[in-house]
This record gives structure tokens, sequence and C-alpha cells, in this order.
């Protein structure tokens, strides 16, 4: 061992203890020691799977495929949102789980995860072989000397509670796992002997890079992959910027077998060149203490080679890109995205300076003064942002992004230029009265609060993340270097905006009006050329900015209206806890907690009090009952308490006691017949939105900024959604304020016609994600409110200035509001805010027979339908089938069975469908709970088979899993059922996690808080046979009680299936919405409020 240091510079709120080792090969290791790990008494962790539906296991009425990173809520495109971009990194994922199990006998422990990162990625390619670092990463997972099975890691980690995952950056590599604790050291030993020993296989060869290729087939469409790849594809002529990345299978196959290059060759020689251990950052997370972590990490990593020196560096390699240059390339959504990027030289080891971070604070404001305030005051922009995106030892890219309306992008020179000029403007702005510490300290003031009360991460997040972080700072500051500011230094911040103009700026239009866009350009702009970017082929165009325009924007003056920001008032300053108030008896009534419950809690309801009935439950009554609560279970903790019934506003409190933080959540739904009656009222709710967020920006923003968070959004036909969170003391002021700018909005018509067209533009942007599409559809035949975004659309374009403005009072006239404060408020405080925001709204009421209840159609038994569509995208080549097999209303019993069909399903499904048929790179399977009826999906994305043989094989699957399932032993079930109860019982690592679960069963009005552990109470009793007889019911092929909905969406490549006739059987369906018209609902499943605890 060369080196051992302690590290004690980390957050008050941290009880971990760190170790940072230097074995003699060089590798870098910090060791965790997590005191509460609790190892006593643990059992082997059972079989489990990685199942995203467990790790939120109490969200029993949603209905979101939770299991795919893909996919957002259903209600959210059905609001206007757009679909999410790819991500830019390139990531192998195995499986994926939360943090935190319990031990059999019910104490809560945390995983232990570790990570290694190794110094280099894609830069260090060959040319001749790009794409090989992501290559290799794939291949590393494939078997090694001492345990040749190629998915002995992936087995064992599923068999122990555990996941993988990792990804390939410029600079780095990076692999991370988690696991259950007693499992960790041969976790560790299989892990490091990815570094060892590796085989890479020949035979694994063709399957891995198949799966490279489908990875980069899935983000062709994806506009930030597609720019992202322009700036390699643009680099300067043999810059390592210009290396992509990504790989695929021509960079991978077919050139090199051209060139006679052998591959398997290559990738071993590349291990041996480039993997070596003092390269390498490795971090470990357990429970043991330090002096066991290190004499496993000293026995285990001890072997990896070395001397091969430090990490290639690239300092010298010059600025990646030319300056003063326009390129534009076709955006695949509707919209214009406008990316200005500086080059800032190599910043590693200026991280207490944060110069970059004072640059962007400025640049990206969106307060008062700002450059977007500017922008939109001109009608030119919607959107930007602005910081550091790229930092490698070639540059630090300083990009500042601007989402275009039509009228910034034809103002001026056009193609967004006017708003470019803006910018410079800005930052001469900066420079006049050179740098500003009191905003510098200000920026520290954030930073030291949010590492003061820092909350936990996931464990293996954690771990890959401080990897990478070895290679950024100095050792003693890894885990707080994020967080300094403490080196104030104007002359980097004057040198670093002295760097920023026009002529070493790079400006990349990303345009849906690419053709006359591009026309303009070449038209223009002198020595404008055209090209087709190689990997992606999409056309671009490129030019000189001319000297004149770039000569006014060098000698730009500020407008009137930009102006430096103002002192934020956000600000917090008072961080003392209610709870702790209340057990020194400082606050009684302040002791409002949801122990409540653990005294059979609805305490309130001496008298059964109906929805209907006008009584109030008074807030001391509340906190009485729940002043012993300063202890929460560990593992099921309390649910909120019904502090307040009143007409018109119901109240559920409770006062955090386990997380300890000065943070409150604020939660609630104002439940308006008016909002969502049409498809016109649906399209005026969402405008209503957009134009209040526009109003709330520039002085949320600075809440924003200090902490303090909020949104706002349509849940589908319920109601309006608010979610309010962060530090506690000033959130009353910021919800006071919201609430206020609601009921007194003026809609300004500047202001209208902008927001509308970001809106417009947000809907024809629905569903470009064919995997999102499938879902939409599929909830489109099934819920009994949800108007199709078209309807929408069409009614959204019709709407004018004084549409909203009547709309607002129709809306606000007859409410009820439904809200869950949870955190460090008092039970009198919370009921007060409550009460105010209930009055500033006008205090109105809604019959509990008024409020939107949703509800599920009921498919007919033995029923067997298909809606198939187009892609919406015309250039998407993949398809997507999603099979969805309805079962029955939810209880508790079923939704056991259900979820234990889940767990079984999960791998066989992912390893026949994905791993050995190779049907695509996306297979998800996963329960649904749509408004009260249980389900079943799978889904299949691909490129290179379409639906009807993804369905078919779907089909064949569930088929030979009814045989696997009649043939399981009870053993392998009993490991089955404790890995499950284990995913069920799993901790929250966040106050937010906890607020949301509960909240879950406030805004479905099923108010089933102990859902979660009733369900754990079937779990241990249900039989294998329960099991088998639950899936011949209603999963199994051929069952006359089940009940099949298809959605096929068609990718360019299977365009010809939509003209075949359906398999024999099979009821097509045209219009999915429709069969709410044919067809029964199944019951609304609304609970009781006062009976719920």
């Amino acid at each position: 061992m060369r080196s051992v240091e302690e590290l004690s510079l980390k957050s008050p709120n941290d009880t971990k203890v760190y170790r940072l080792c230097t074995l003699d090969n060089g590798l870098q290791a910090l060791l965790i020691h997590d005191p509460e790990i609790n190892r006593e008494g643990q059992q082997p962790a059972p079989a489990s799977r990685d199942h995203q539906h467990a790790v939120n296991a109490s969200a029993e009425d949603s209905d979101s495929m939770a299991d795919d990173d893909e996919e957002g809520s259903d209600e959210e495109d059905e609001s206007g949102s757009s679909d999410e971009e790819g991500s830019e990194e390139h990531e192998h994922v195995h499986r994926r789980r939360g943090q935190h199990t319990h031990s059999d006998d019910g104490g809560a422990v945390k995983k232990a995860a570790a990570a290694l990162s190794v110094g280099v990625g894609h830069f260090t390619d060959p040319w001749s072989l790009q794409g090989l670092s992501h290559y290799l990463e794939h291949m590393l997972f494939m078997g090694s000397e001492r345990y040749p099975d190629e998915n002995d890691y992936d087995s064992f980690l599923t068999a122990h509670g555990g996941s993988s995952n990792a990804f390939t950056e410029e600079e780095s590599t990076t692999f991370h796992f988690d696991v259950k604790p007693n499992s960790l050291r041969p976790a560790l030993d299989r892990f490091a002997q990815f570094f060892i020993a590796p085989l890479i296989k020949a035979d694994a060869l063709g399957r891995e890079v198949q799966a490279v290729d489908n990875e980069f087939s899935g983000v062709l469409q994806s506009d930030a992959c597609r720019a992202m790849q322009l700036r390699c594809h643009t680099a300067r002529k043999g810059h390592l910027f210009s290396k992509f990345g990504w790989g695929n299978a021509k960079s991978l196959v077919k050139d090199p077998a051209a060139a006679g290059i052998d591959v398997r060759a290559q990738l071993l020689q590349y291990y041996k060149d480039q993997y070596s251990a003092e390269r390498m950052n490795l971090v470990v997370l357990g429970g043991e203490d330090l002096d066991t972590l290190q004499q496993w990490v000293e026995e285990l990593f001890s072997a990896v080679p070395t001397g091969r020196g430090p990490r290639p560096q690239y300092g010298d390699a010059g600025p990646p890109f030319e300056g003063g240059r326009l390129y534009l390339l076709p955006a695949v959504k509707d919209e214009h995205r406008l990316t200005a990027t500086f080059q800032l030289p190599c910043l590693n080891g200026t991280y207490r300076k944060k110069a970059e971070e004072y640059l962007a604070h400025f640049v990206g404001h969106e307060g008062s003064g700002s450059l977007l305030s500017a922008l939109k005051a001109r009608g030119w922009a919607s959107e930007l942002s602005a910081g550091v995106g790229d930092q490698s030892s070639v540059a630090w890219l300083f990009e500042v992004s601007i989402t275009l309306t039509e009228a910034g992008l034809t103002a001026g020179p056009g193609c967004g230029l006017a708003c470019v000029g803006l910018l410079f403007e800005f930052l001469a702005l900066l420079r006049s009265p050179g740098p500003q510490r009191w905003a510098y300290d200000e920026l520290a003031t954030i930073a030291q609060m949010r590492f003061r009360f820092q909350e936990e991460e996931d464990a293996a997040d954690y771990a890959s993340g401080l990897a990478g972080d070895l290679f950024s700072y100095k050792p003693q500051h890894v885990l707080a270097g994020q967080y300094m500011f403490d080196d104030w230094d104007p002359a980097l911040a004057t040198e670093l905006l002295a760097g920023m103009t026009p002529d070493a700026v790079r400006l990349d239009l990303c345009t849906h009006a690419y053709n006359s866009a591009a026309a303009a350009v070449l038209a223009g702009m002198p020595g404008a050329s055209a090209g087709t970017e190689p990997w992606f082929n999409f056309p671009y165009t490129e030019a000189l900015l001319p000297a004149e325009l770039r000569q006014s924007w060098a000698s730009a003056t500020p407008s009137p209206e930009i102006a430096l920001p103002p002192r934020n008032d956000y600000l917090p300053t008072d961080f003392s806890l209610c709870c702790e108030e209340a057990a020194n008896g400082g606050n009684a009534t302040g002791a409002a907690t949801a122990a409540t419950s653990q005294q059979g809690a609805a305490t309130t309801n001496g008298t059964a009090i109906g929805e209907e009935d006008g009584s109030s439950v008074e807030p001391a009554t509340a906190a009485a009952a729940a002043a012993a609560a300063a202890a929460d279970s560990p593992t099921f903790p309390p649910p909120p308490s019904l502090l307040l019934d009143a007409p018109g506003l119901r109240v559920w409190h409770k006062l955090d006691s386990a997380f300890r933080q000065p943070r409150t959540n604020a939660y609630l739904r104002l439940y308006s017949a008016a909002g969502y009656a049409s498809p016109r009222a649906a399209a005026l709710s969402n405008l209503l939105i957009k134009l209040l967020e526009d109003a709330l920006c520039e002085t949320a923003y600075l809440a924003e900024v200090a902490g303090l968070h909020y949104g706002i959004w349509w849940e589908g036909g319920a109601g309006l959604d608010f979610k309010l969170f962060g530090f506690s003391q000033k959130l009353p002021l910021l919800a006071a304020f919201v609430f206020r700018s609601l009921t007194r909005l003026q809609v300004l018509p500047e202001r209208f016609s902008r927001v509308k067209e970001a809106l417009l533009r947000n809907y024809r942007n629905i569903n470009m994600n064919p995997a999102k599409h499938a879902g939409y559809q599929r909830l489109l035949a099934l819920k009994s409110r949800l108007w199709h975004a078209d309807e929408v659309l069409a009614e959204l374009t019709t709407l004018e200035v004084a549409d909203v403005q009547a709309f607002l009072p129709a809306l606000l006239e007859g409410l009820h509001i439904e809200a869950m404060l949870h955190g460090n408020i008092a039970a009198a405080q919370a009921a007060e805010l409550a009460q105010q925001l209930h009055a500033e709204l006008g205090g109105g009421t809604l019959s509990a027979s008024a409020r939107p209840a949703e509800c599920c159609v009921q498919l007919p038994k033995g029923c067997s339908m298909l809606h198939r569509c187009r892609a919406k995208n015309a250039e998407e080549e993949n398809s997507v089938v999603e099979l969805y097999l309805q079962c029955c209303a939810d209880t508790v019993q079923d939704r056991a069975l259900l979820d234990m069909v889940e767990q079984l399903l999960y791998e066989p499904c992912f390893d026949t469908l994905r791993t050995k048929e190779q049907l695509g790179y996306s297979v998800h399977s996963g329960a649904r709970r749509t408004h009260g009826v249980l389900g079943l999906c799978v889904s299949v994305v691909s490129g290179a088979h379409g639906p009807l043989h993804l369905d078919a094989r779907i089909e064949s699957f569930l088929g030979g899993f009814a045989e696997s399932l009649a043939g399981m032993e009870e053993a392998e079930f009993e490991e089955q059922r404790e890995s499950l109860l284990a995913i069920k019982m799993m901790k929250d690592r966040t106050m937010q996690e906890e607020s949301d679960r509960a909240w879950d069963k406030i805004s479905t009005r099923s108010y089933a808080f102990h859902s979660l552990r009733d369900e754990c109470t079937h779990l241990r009793v249900l039989s294998l046979q329960q099991v088998r007889e639950f899936y011949a019911t209603y999963i199994a092929p051929g069952s006359a009680t089940r009940r099949k909905l298809s959605i096929h969406i068609v990718g360019r490549a299977h365009a010809a299936e939509l003209e075949v006739a359906p398999p024999a059987g099979v009821q097509l369906v045209d219009q999915p919405q429709e069969l709410g018209k044919q067809l029964p609902f199944w019951p609304a499943m609304l609970g009781d409020a006062h009976a719920c605890n």
C-alpha cells in the first residue's frame, strides 16, 4: 500500500466515514464505511430483478412504464410536454435498482456499491476503429478467466439483490454496481476480474457489437445527439473531437473488415495498452469498517496490471473548433434551438474559483433585467440556459442555448442571429462594471447551504460520481469540491469573459425550418457550403459569419432593459427544525405528525365525517393526537394525518422527524369541473398554466436559485396540480406569490403570442418517441377522460387573449382543494397556509360528486384487440409493440399476485426477447395500474423486426413461460418471493420520495396509505399454485378470460404491415378513444379519507 489518507471534509449531514488509499500498483481506492448499513442478522440475499416498479411500489394507482427510463408519466404528454431527448453518453445498462432494502427481521439496511472509473475514453479510440472504447466497455461484461460464464457477473448481482451499469465518455469509462451488503466481497471479486483477466470472447463479439449498433440506432432521431455529432464532424480536421465515439456496426465491423483489421486483436491490445491500474479510481461503499474494506481491496485489486503511466492528457490538442462560424442542421421536432459555444481553456484545478459558474449565473439568469427577459420582451425566445457542458483536458465548452420563437428565428439577419447580437450586448454589460464580488458571495452561500443539507443519493450513482470526481479534485476535496466557492479570482473571470467574442463563438442552429434557413445562408453568406453528416446521414450547412456582423457584435452596447440581476431575497437564513421545537416543548401544536396513524390514525374521525360534511378538523386536535411522533417506523413510515376537512379544502400534514432537513414539500390538487370538460377546456387550462409560469418566471427563478422550487401541470382529467418544495423558511412566501399571480393573472398580448406559439410546438412534438406513442395510444383506449392531443391542438390554434381571460374565473368559480404539507412545517402553520391559499382562490367549493373521477374501460373477456398506426416521425425506422393484458380490479391480494408474476417474468422476458432473440435493444415488461385496474405490459422497440413478428414472439414467450411456471420448484419461488419482499420494503432516500408516495394515495383519492404494508403481508402467504392460477387466468395465451390489447407503432422500415390483414381472431381497432363509447367502465376506485389509516 503506497499511501493511506483519512478524508474529513464532508457534509455535516453525512454520517459515512471515508479513507483514500493508493495500492502498490497505483490504483486509487476511496473506501466508504456507512454505519447505517446494518449487516446484523442478514441472511444471504435472495434472487432479485431490476424492477423500478418495486422501487416505486407504493404508487399502486400509477400507470407509467416505471422500468423504462425513456418513459415519463402518462399525463405528461397529454398536457403538452414533448418527449425527452436521449442521453448523449454511451450507457451500457444491465440492471438498475433502488438503494435501500431491508433485512429479514425488518430492520432497514442500505445497499453496498462499488464503481471503477478508468481514465480513458473515446478520445483514445484508434482512428481506424472509432467507438472501440464503448465496444470494450460492453465486452468486459462477457466473462473473465476466473469467472468464464459470460453471464456470471450479472447473474450473481441479480441473485443477490443487485444491479450493474457502465458508460463511456471522452476521457473516462466508468463501471459500477450495487448489491446486498452481505454479498459485497464476492461481487467485488467478480468486478475486479474485469480489470485483471477479461476473456473478450470471440463468440460474444457479434452480439455485443449488435447491442452497440442498436444503442446508436436508438438516438438517430434525437435532435440533441444529432447536434452533438455535427459538432464532432465539423471539428478541426484530425482533432480528437471529430472522433465518432458511439461506434456502430459500420465503424466496428464493416470498415475494419474492409481494411483487414482483426477487431478482437485490437480490443485485446487496446485493453492491454490503456487499462492500467494507475489510471483507475475505485470507490467501495459498504457496512464493513474501513480496515476490512481496505483489506478486501488489497486482496482483490492488487493484481490489476500496471505500468502504462498516467491517464492521457490532451491539453496540447488545441481548440476543437474554428470560431466565427454558423452551422445549420434540420430538427426532427418542431423547434428552433440556437446554441452559442465558447471554447474556454481547460479549467481543471480551478474548482475552488468557480469562475465559469459565476459567468453562467449571470448569462443564464431568468430574473428581471436578464438576457432571457430581454429576449422574451422582444418575442424572440421562450427558454434559455447557459453553462459549461463538455469538460475535458482539451477545453471546457461554455454553451448558451436559446429556444427561438418564429420571430426570433427570422429577426434581423435571420437564423436567430438577432438573439446572438443581444447576447453580446449582455456580455458587454458584464464587462463594463467588472467582476461582482457580491454575486460570487451569493453563489457561495447557496453552495454552502446545499453542502450543509446534502441529501442522500443512490448508492451506485454516488460511487460512480465519486470515481469520476477523483480525476477532477484533490483527494482531500473530493467530497466537497463541487460546492467550494472559496477562492474569488476576478482576474480569471475577466479572462474568461474576454475570450467570449464574436470571432471565437461557434453557432449551431437546429431548426425545423432548415430548408428555408439553409437556402438563405447559402445565398446570403459568401463561402457558405452544404454537406452531409456521414454517421447520422443528415444534411447540414456551414458558413463563416460575415465580418461586418461580427464587428457589430464586438462593438455592441447594452440595451437599456438589460441589467445585472437583483440580490436574492429568497435566500433562507432560518434552518431550525420544527420537530426539535416540538420535542423541547417550544411548540406543542407544531408537533403534528403522522404518528396519528400509529394510534389507528384517523383519531380525527371519532364521528364519521362524510365527504360532504362541512365539519372541520382543528389543527390542534391533530397535533395533540400526534405529539409523540418523533420516531417513524423504519420499514413503513406513518402517513400524513388528516389535519383539516372543511368545505372546499382538505389538508393532510406530517411533521418530519426522520430526515431532519429544513425542507418542506407542499402539494396541492385543485379539482375543477370546468378545467377538462372538453378539448377546448383542456387547451385553455394548459395555456393558462404556461401563461402563469411565464408570469412567475422572473421572481420564481430567484427562489429556484435559492433551493426553493415549484411545478404546475394539469393532471389529466382530475385537476390542476401544484408542487412547491425546498427550504422551508421562504416556502409560504413563494406559495402566496404563485397563487396570487394565478388569481390576478393579466394576459398581455405580446406574452400571449409567444407562450401560445411554444405550447403549440409542444403539442405538435407529442409522441415523436415511438415507445411513448404506444403508451399514449393504449391510454387513449383505456381512460375515461383523455382528449386526444390532436383535438386539443386544434382548439389551441383558435384561442385568443379574451378566451383565456374569460376562462380563468370559470375555472376558479367552483374548486375543491386537496393539499398535503410534509416536512419542516408545524401543523398550525400548515393549516394557516392552506387556508390562506384557499381564500386567495376565492374560497369556493365543489361537491364530491362533481369532482372528476377517472375510470378505466373494461375490455371483454377473451378479446384480442389490435390498434396500429404509423410512427409520428416519418423518418423513424423503429417500430414498437406494446402488448397489454388487462387483469382485474385492484385488490391487495390480486396486486400481490400480479407483482409476483412480474417478478418471475421480468428477467426471462428480457433474456429471451432481447438477449437470445435479439428483437431489439429496448425490451420491458411490467405491471400497470390504470385507475384502479390491474394489467401487465410487454413492450419491444425494434428497427430490425416488424410489429407482427414482435407480437408473435411476445406471445410465444408468454406461452412458454406458462410451462416454466408449471415446472417451477418451490425453492426457486421462495427465493423470488423474498427478493420481491426486499424490494417492496426499501426505505426512502429522501423526504421527497416519502412525500410522493403519500401524495399518490391522496391525489388518486384511494387514501390507501397502508396498501404497501398490506401487500407485503399478502406476499408472505400467497402460494406458487395461486400464482400459476392467476397467470393461467389473465396472462397465458389461449385463456378464455384473457383480455388483450396490442398497440403497434409502425416505423418506416415496416410500413407495409399497415396494409396487412390482422391475424385470425384479432379485432382491429381504428380509433382507440372510441372503445369508451362501446364498452363499459370498471367502477372508480375511490377511498374514504376518514377511514384510511
